[in-house]
C-alpha cells in the first residue's frame, strides 16, 4: 500500500482486481468505501473530536438518515422544534447592488456555504453565506427590525451575460462589456453563459455543479467547486424557453420544463441528453424532484399537476381547478359526481363565490408520493398519488388584491402563489406571492392537513423559493469540539425577491427589495428529528 502520493496507482490496482472479486469481497470493499468517504465528510478542520463519538454516534445517524431517504417517506419532523418568532437579526439579504435587472431565482448549497442568484439581465452571482449558520453572538449584527442584514452576505464572482452574435461584432458593444467587467469588488467571467434573462437555477447535492435555465432555451451547466467558477456546456433541444430545472436529489441527473410543453432529463455526469418527457397541454411552469426517479410538474393553463415515473415510462395525472361535470368525465369518473356540492360551497352561506383556479403554476415535492401544488387562486393544495383530489386545501393563502374600478368599483382578486418549496422529506414548507411575506406551513403527522407556522417578512415577488438544513443533512460533530460550542441546528429559507414576476411583467411593486432573502429559523437542543 502505498502513501497519498500515490492514490493513483491504487485505484487503478483496485479497478484491475475488480474483474476478479467475488460479490461478498465487492460488497464488502464499496462498504468500506462508503464508511471512509462518511468518516471523511464528518471530520473537522480542527481535529478535535473523540474517534469513539465518531464511529458509535455519526455515522450510525448518517446511516439511518439515507436508509430512511431511501424509502421516500417523511421523516424529517422539526416544524415543532422551530424556534418561532424568527428574530430581524437572523433575516439576512444579498447587497442591493449586484443584479442590474429584477432576480428570477435563489439557490444555497446544501451546507450553507454559497448562494447563487440569477437575474433578467442574464447574469449569474455567487455569494459567500458561511458565516451565516455561524451562533447569533459570534458576529456583531448590523441590523434593525426593519432593513435586513446584508453585511453577512459577501458576492465571490460574477457570471455576466455573453453577448450575442450581433453585440459581438459591435465595436461599441465590445467596449461597453470590456468598461463592466472591471466594475466591483467580484472576480470577472469571461467565458460562456446565458445570452437572454436567466429564469431558474439548480444546484447538485454536492454543490460543485450549478445548473441554469434561460429564456435562450439553453440550460447551462457551470463547474462551481471552490470559490470560483467555471462555464462547462450549454445543452439545447428546448424549442422555448426553460421555465425551471432541478436535479434528482443525490445525482447528477437533472430535470428541465419548458414552454415548448415539454420535459427534458439530461445526465450532467457525461454532459449529455437522455430523453424528453410529453404529455402537457401547456406551458411547463415548475418541475420538481427528490431522490428517486419520479418527477412532478406543473402544466400552468393545462390546469394539471404531473406525476412522471421516468423508468416506467408512465405519468398519473392530477387536475386542479374545482369540480365540472367535463373534468370527471376525463377523470373516468360519474359525470356529476361532487359538481353540485361544489357549486354549493362555491355560492357559499351569503351567495359568495369563490375564486376558481385557471393555472396552476408552481409544485414541491414532499415525499415520493405527497407533494403540494398552487395557483392563480390563491389556493394551496396537498395531494398524495393515490387520490385524485387534494386531501387538504388553504383557500386563499396569501389573501386578496384588492384595487379600485371605475365602473365596478372595488375589485378584489386572489394573490396567486408564485413560489412553492418544500425541505426534502421534512414536515415544512414555504410558499409566496407578493403580499410582503413568506409564509411557513406545518405538514401535520399523518400527512393528511397543513396549518400555518410563521411569516417572514419580503417586499416584493417571491420568485423561487429553497428550504435547506445543513446541520440535520451533514456528518458534522455535534460534541467533542476543541472550543466547546455545539453546531446549531438550524433551517435556513433561501428566497429570490424582484420587483417583478421572474416570467413577466404584468405587475410592478415600486416599493419592492430586488435581491435573495436568507432567514435563518434556529432549532431547539435536543429536539428528536428523525422519526
Amino acid at each position: 500500500m502505498g502513501g497519498g502520493d500515490d492514490g493513483g496507482e491504487d485505484d487503478d490496482e483496485s479497478e484491475e482486481e475488480d474483474e476478479s472479486e467475488t460479490p461478498a469481497q465487492k460488497r464488502l470493499r464499496l462498504s468500506q468505501m462508503y464508511l471512509k468517504s462518511l468518516e471523511k465528510e464528518a471530520r473537522p478542520d480542527d481535529g478535535g473530536f473523540d474517534a469513539a463519538d465518531l464511529d458509535r454516534d455519526l455515522i450510525a445517524e448518517r446511516l439511518q438518515q439515507d436508509v430512511l431517504e431511501h424509502t421516500g417517506k417523511l421523516h424529517l419532523n422539526i416544524a415543532d422544534s422551530l424556534i418561532l418568532p424568527i428574530p430581524p437579526t437572523s433575516i439576512h439579504s444579498t447587497p442591493s447592488k449586484g443584479h442590474r435587472g429584477p432576480v428570477t431565482s435563489a439557490v444555497a448549497s446544501e451546507d450553507g456555504s454559497w448562494l447563487y442568484t440569477s437575474s433578467k439581465d442574464g447574469s449569474i452571482i455567487k455569494w459567500d453565506m458561511r458565516s451565516l449558520l455561524s451562533p447569533p453572538s459570534s458576529l456583531p449584527s448590523t441590523s434593525t427590525p426593519s432593513q435586513p442584514s446584508s453585511s453577512r452576505i459577501s458576492q465571490v464572482v460574477y457570471f455576466p451575460k455573453k453577448p450575442s452574435e450581433g453585440s459581438q461584432r459591435n465595436p461599441q458593444t465590445k467596449k461597453k462589456n470590456k468598461v463592466e467587467e472591471g466594475k466591483g469588488k467580484a472576480k470577472a467571467f469571461d467565458a460562456g453563459g446565458h445570452t437572454d434573462e436567466v429564469l431558474s437555477l439548480a444546484l447538485s447535492h454536492d454543490g460543485k455543479v450549478l445548473a441554469s435555465g434561460g429564456k435562450d432555451k439553453v440550460v447551462g451547466v457551470w463547474n462551481v467547486e471552490g470559490e470560483s467558477g467555471k462555464w462547462l456546456r450549454g445543452l439545447g433541444g428546448h424549442k422555448d424557453k426553460v421555465a425551471s430545472i432541478t436535479f434528482r436529489l443525490g445525482t447528477l441527473q437533472l430535470y428541465s420544463s419548458s414552454f415548448d410543453r415539454t420535459l427534458k432529463v439530461f445526465d450532467l455526469s457525461t454532459l449529455s441528453y437522455v430523453e424528453t418527457l410529453f404529455g402537457h397541454q401547456d406551458c411547463i411552469q415548475a418541475v420538481t424532484a427528490l431522490r428517486g426517479e419520479i418527477a412532478i410538474s406543473a402544466g400552468g393553463r393545462d390546469k394539471t399537476i404531473r406525476f412522471w415515473k421516468v423508468t416506467e415510462e408512465s405519468q398519473l395525472v392530477f387536475r386542479g381547478g374545482v369540480a365540472s361535470r367535463i373534468r370527471n368525465v376525463l377523470d373516468g369518473a360519474d359525470e356529476g359526481d361532487g359538481v353540485e356540492p361544489e357549486e354549493k360551497r362555491r355560492r357559499g352561506a351569503r351567495g359568495e363565490v369563490k375564486f376558481v383556479e385557471g393555472s396552476v403554476d408552481c409544485v414541491t415535492m414532499v415525499d415520493d408520493t405527497t407533494f403540494v401544488s398552487g395557483g392563480d387562486s390563491g389556493s394551496l393544495c396537498l395531494w398524495t398519488t393515490t387520490k385524485k383530489k387534494p386531501i387538504s386545501t388553504v383557500q386563499l393563502a396569501h389573501g386578496i388584491n384588492s384595487y379600485a374600478s371605475e365602473s365596478e368599483g372595488e375589485i378584489g382578486t386572489a394573490r396567486w402563489i408564485t413560489a412553492l418549496a418544500c425541505l426534502p422529506y421534512g414536515d415544512t414548507f414555504a410558499s409566496g406571492s407578493w403580499d410582503g411575506s413568506i409564509r411557513l406551513w406545518k405538514i401535520d403527522e399523518r400527512v393528511r392537513s397543513f396549518s400555518a407556522l410563521t411569516t417572514i417578512p419580503a417586499l416584493g415577488y417571491i420568485n423561487s423559493l429553497q428550504l435547506i438544513s445543513p446541520s440535520l443533512r451533514s456528518a458534522a460533530p455535534q460534541s467533542g469540539r476543541k472550543d466547546g460550542n455545539k453546531e446549531e441546528k438550524s433551517l435556513v429559507v433561501v428566497a429570490a425577491v424582484a420587483k417583478e414576476h421572474r416570467l413577466g411583467r404584468w405587475m410592478r411593486i415600486k416599493e419592492g427589495k430586488e435581491g435573495a432573502v436568507v432567514a435563518v429559523v434556529r432549532l431547539k437542543d435536543g429536539a428528536g428529528l428523525l422519526k
